[in-house]
């Protein structure tokens, strides 16, 4: 009796993670953007991440043709928009 519960949680589970991994595999980024924490970055673009709020440092990143690049890293009001923002 307590196999099938555990099986019945599994299948829901399942279930559930499914239609949302399938909505990521449908969406098509543009041509050459990166994709980022489930969000679309334009080619040739600098974004900021990983923003430190006590040191105000953010870490930067180039997307190019598809890849993510970590650039130069930027202080407070000198870093580009936030990634995926």
């Amino acid at each position: 009796m307590r196999v099938m519960s555990v099986v019945k949680v599994a299948l829901l589970a399942a279930a559930v993670a499914l239609p949302s991994g399938l909505a990521v595999a449908k969406t098509k980024l543009p041509p050459g953007a990166c994709a980022f924490e489930k969000k679309s970055i334009a080619n040739s673009t600098i974004c900021s991440y990983q923003c430190n709020a006590q040191t105000n440092w953010c870490a930067q990143q180039l997307c190019t043709n598809g890849a993510l690049t970590q650039v130069l890293p930027c202080y407070g009001s000198f870093c580009a928009q936030k990634c995926g923002g």
